[in-house]
């Protein structure tokens, strides 16, 4: 089982540390988002796919975005002009990281799942079903690299509000954090948030690192609607992957 995985930068899914668009185990230094990828997975197969040579491939959103320039195709299909213009990117980074798993599947005649991280960011003035124009735009993308085992994440409105999640106490709703603003020049920024919480700034390996134990468990974050959206698709993609043959259908949020 390989996993490749692509974001926004070394606070989510990470980074390479050798300068290329694309690396895998030593030369990439996995973020938080990776490391909760990483345990979810370890609940399933009983081992760390970090500790696996070759199994995490990680991809750079530039990279994607240079696939994207280059291919000289729209980004989505007649239906999709529906949408926001800015969903685009989103249709257009699932296709091609969906594209470049099934090629990865085939050189290593192995299961892959591929998973596109981007922060929904907005306002809490934004309009509601944006998040939703986000995500179905990603799937509509996998779906069109007809790759199946494609699997959003796609946080409300960005990393920092699940990562605060994490760090609350208390068996309650945290859905609220998702109306955190996700305008960097809000005076309540997730980001600043999150400083406080952790009493002051968290370097991206500081945060990957306290991700290996935290959440505890995962229920808290499941109060969050964009969480369990990614939650609920990974679990129905990797039991088609452990479990060949069962039909992969797009996960309703």
């Amino acid at each position: 089982m390989k996993l490749l995985v692509s974001g926004e930068g070394p606070s989510d899914i990470g980074a390479c540390n050798n300068a290329q668009g694309v690396c895998r185990d030593g030369a990439f230094s996995p973020g938080p988002m990776t490391v909760w990828l990483i345990r979810l997975w370890e609940t399933l197969l009983d081992y760390n796919l970090l500790d696996t040579p070759e199994a995490v491939v990680y991809v750079s959103k530039k990279a994607l975005d240079q696939k994207t320039k280059g291919s000289g195709k729209p980004m989505q299909n007649q239906r999709g002009k529906k949408q926001a213009v800015e969903t685009g990117l989103y249709f257009s980074n699932a296709k091609h990281l969906g594209l470049i798993a099934r090629q990865l599947a085939a050189d290593h005649a192995d299961s892959v799942m591929a998973v596109l991280f981007h922060d929904a960011d907005g306002t809490r003035s934004a309009p509601g079903q944006m998040w939703q124009s986000k995500w179905d735009s990603m799937v509509n993308g996998f779906a069109s690299a007809a790759f199946d085992f494609g699997v959003p994440m796609l946080p409300k409105p960005k990393s920092e509000a699940w990562l605060l999640c994490a760090t609350q106490k208390g068996c309650h709703s945290h859905a609220t954090l998702e109306n955190i603003s996700g305008n960097d020049k809000s005076p309540k920024l997730a980001k600043e948030q999150l400083d406080k919480a952790f009493c002051g700034h968290q370097s991206a390996q500081q945060l990957a690192d306290w991700c290996k134990t935290n959440p505890v468990d995962w229920s808290q974050l499941m109060t969050m609607p964009s969480f369990k959206a990614f939650f609920d698709r990974f679990h129905v993609v990797a039991n088609a992957i452990l479990r060949p043959g069962a039909v992969v259908q797009p996960t309703l949020p």
